[in-house]
């Protein structure tokens, strides 16, 4: 075989390329200190060197993550600690100042500024920030969390951080729970505010000091003398405390028949009477009260008690339920004087249903009234004078430069605060008596408010206009006893002379994405308004609504009536939408009308710091407020919606307004009110008494939340050392897998060392053959 220069040529170049690149790729592999360089030259290595690097990358990226999530964690766990600190301070200096016969008040003022202090100091604690982020913001990190006022300014939301692959840790405390939480292992507690005096005891000769009615003292002991009017004791004299008190007169004495109204547990409005003999006692009285709220003989929902202050208390035995309250008065026929024929009898007062009539009735002296709850800073929109018998027909309060009401509208199904967007329906204490009118009957039957009682919205404008809204829930019926029967509400507004100025609907827009027929280029028609049914009228309407009422100027609404019949047609709904719309803009310039975080209606004046508009939102009943029969299995609906209540005092609910709470508290320092006292400055605080078992549920709420705060801190620290840990054992096996054995490759590198000088000595020897070699 005859071997020519070129074939050898050829094959010298490729032992030199072969060897030159196995010593390249022996120094790239010592060079990279890896098993391999490429993919292709190990597949299996490959894939699980690049999974390992993922899980590293990952886990690093951990670590550094929770490093900074752990300072934030711990700062937020030792600024609660602080904050749980101050508020002990805070429950010392309250349980001091409890001790209301050891201060002057020089003293017990010094005590309050001392709580004022600790609640600034509280403020300041809470808007602590750490390079710039506040903690307790949610994530508003750049946003001071609570102003000047108590105001919550951030957040409900959580910073999560990375602890793992689809996994992440929640690292901050949100101030929405912080300091307007809920605790549902908390129950509603509310008090009356009146205590109940043995009058029987006062007309002892012998008694020096006021005593209080106890659970088994008699009902005719806390009305005394008061079973003869005024005209009748300066004719006759009081009664005697031992001769017109035996017991057979006693059972001679009229019974004292027992007005009730609120709400229940199962958010159900009620109002009732019952009667109970002179000589039945305090605790049959507080019997029948429970049975009202819903107690039976096998299951009880509330707890009714009286206190040492001689004050009713009622505790709702559902943790976590906010809707309970109620009303209370007493109503007992008085013997008169010959001249007397006016005065109200037994049977007169069990029949009336009005409170209206009854409140006449007292003013005028023909019935004698035991008054439970008392609210004398409360007025009438009617005569501007608020009585115990009043219930919910009492004028918004007035804080400055905004009005707001006192009971919160709270959402049946679970408990939450009602906003702009909740419906009325869903707050509304709707009972049987509603069942019906939506959905025509029958099995179709839903509870509605078609069939409860019209709402009046009775508004004094900022210009001093007095106006009366009606809205009259079942006001325009289309399609009447079909299955596609609706209901929509219709309001009226009438001036102070009773002039109708306004009369319509309520409306909304929808977008309709038909294409108008008419128009060139077709179109879609857009916006179109339509009618809000009345199960779909919101807080939303009702505030546009108060907004334009309390701006006293209707402009273009003034004076229209427009089609409620149910036949209007779309041109007639976009032009009644477009007036009130117009009207609501003009109006929104200078007031405003919103739900605040509480479910209150809150209207603020946006051109004077203290505003003269009044606000009185209430049904009408028609003289119906009471059934017609005694006895707490004869109850009616009475007021499904209620937004200012002439009601009991709450001690203390399962949501808390941290700051606000603090500042009642106090208030009731300052003021020297040691319990509820209807004669007090405010006569709506549980006083200094009630202030105590509410702070004992904000430290507990606290403790909740720093217990949290210390698990996250926790959590994180553990993650962030759980991922340093794994990815020391990722990188040794990842290193195992793909790192270079030195010493292999060193060899590897000599052998191909030699093997490549072998092939440049062995190609020069070849090279050098040629046939003088031969001769």
């Amino acid at each position: 075989m005859r071997i020519t220069n070129q074939l050898q040529s050829r094959q010298n170049l490729l032992n030199y390329q072969s060897s030159a690149a196995k010593n390249y790729d022996s120094i790239e592999k010592l060079s990279a200190h890896m098993k391999i360089t490429k993919p292709y030259e190990d597949v299996g290595i490959y894939v699980d060197a690049t999974r390992l690097d993922y899980e590293a990358t990952t886990l690093e990226q951990i670590k550094e993550a929770t490093t900074k999530a752990s300072e934030f964690a711990k700062n937020t766990d030792q600024t609660l600690n602080d904050f749980a600190d101050t508020l002990d301070s805070f429950k010392v200096k309250l349980i001091q100042a409890a001790n209301s016969g050891e201060h002057s008040t020089t003293s017990r003022v010094a005590i309050a500024n001392d709580l004022k202090a600790m609640r600034d100091q509280l403020i300041s604690i809470s808007n602590t920030a750490i390079n710039g982020q506040y903690l307790f913001s949610g994530t508003a990190v750049d946003t001071k969390p609570i102003s000047a006022d108590g105001t919550y300014n951030g957040n409900g939301n959580n910073i999560e951080v990375l602890a793992g692959s689809n996994l992440t840790v929640p690292f901050n405390i949100p101030g929405e729970g912080l300091f307007l939480g809920r605790d549902n292992d908390y129950a509603k507690q509310v008090t009356t505010n009146i205590t109940l005096i043995n009058k029987h005891e006062e007309l002892n000769p012998q008694t020096v000091n006021e005593e209080y009615m106890r659970l088994t003292d008699e009902i005719y002991k806390f009305i005394g003398t008061d079973y003869r009017t005024s005209a009748k004791i300066a004719a006759d004299g009081k009664m005697n405390y031992t001769t017109d008190f035996t017991r057979d007169k006693v059972k001679d004495l009229p019974p004292t028949v027992f007005f009730m109204q609120g709400q229940r547990p199962s958010g159900e409005s009620f109002s009732t009477k019952f009667e109970l003999s002179a000589d039945a006692k305090v605790s049959d009285l507080l019997e029948q009260m429970g049975r009202a709220m819903g107690n039976t003989d096998t299951n009880k929902v509330v707890e009714v008690s009286i206190n040492k202050d001689a004050q009713i208390q009622m505790t709702n035995l559902q943790n976590g339920n906010e809707m309970m309250s109620f009303s209370l008065f007493g109503l007992t026929a008085q013997e008169g004087t010959a001249a007397q024929n006016t005065l109200w009898d037994t049977d007169t007062i069990k029949k009336e249903t009005s409170l209206e009539a009854i409140k006449k009735a007292v003013n005028d002296g023909n019935v004698h009234l035991t008054s439970f709850i008392g609210s004398p800073n409360y007025v009438s929109p009617d005569d501007g004078i608020a009585m115990s018998t009043d219930y919910d027909k009492v004028n918004f309060a007035n804080k400055g430069a905004t009005v707001q009401n006192n009971t919160s509208q709270i959402v049946r199904k679970d408990n939450s605060f009602a906003t702009n967007n909740t419906r009325l329906s869903e707050v509304a204490g709707l009972s049987s008596g509603q069942i019906g009118a939506v959905g025509a009957g029958g099995a179709g039957a839903v509870t509605s408010l078609a069939n409860a009682d019209d709402l009046i919205l009775d508004v004094t404008a900022k210009n001093g206009v007095k106006l009366k809204a009606t809205i009259a829930f079942g006001g325009t019926v289309t399609g009447a006893g079909t299955p596609n029967q609706k209901t929509y509400p219709v309001i009226t507004i009438k001036d102070e002379q009773g002039k109708a100025v306004y009369q319509g609907n309520f409306y909304k827009t929808f977008w309709n994405e038909q294409i108008d027929p008419n128009a060139n280029p077709p179109r879609q028609i857009g916006n179109q308004a339509k009618m809000v049914e009345t199960d779909d009228l919101s807080f939303k309407e009702i505030n546009d609504m108060l907004t334009i009422l309390a701006s006293g100027n209707l402009d273009k609404m003034n004076g229209r009536g427009e089609k409620i019949d149910g036949t209007a047609t779309q041109a007639d709904l976009n032009t009644a939408y477009a007036r009130f719309e117009e009207t609501f803009l003009q109006a929104s310039v200078s007031v405003e009308s919103t739900m605040d975080h509480r479910g209150l209606i809150t209207l603020k004046d946006k051109t004077t710091s203290a505003t003269n508009i009044k606000i009185a939102m209430y049904q009408d009943h028609g003289d119906k407020d009471y059934p017609a029969d005694v006895g707490t299995a004869n109850t009616k609906s009475a007021s499904v919606l209620s937004f200012n209540k002439n009601d009991a005092v709450i001690i203390d609910r399962p949501s808390i307004d941290l700051f606000a709470d603090l500042d009642d508290m106090i208030e009731a320092v300052f003021n020297g009110d040691f319990y509820g006292n209807a004669n007090g400055v405010n006569p709506r605080t549980s006083g200094v008494q009630g202030a105590i078992e509410r702070l004992d549920h904000i430290m507990d709420h606290v403790n909740k939340i720093h217990a949290i705060a210390g698990t996250n801190s926790r959590h994180i620290t553990d993650t962030n050392e759980r991922a340093t840990t794994l990815y020391l054992n990722v990188a040794e096996v990842k290193s195992s897998v793909i790192d270079a054995d030195y010493g292999e490759l060193a060899m590897q590198f000599q052998n191909n060392l030699l093997a490549y000088q072998a092939m440049l000595q062995a190609t020069s020897k070849i090279n050098q053959i040629s046939l003088l070699n031969y001769m």
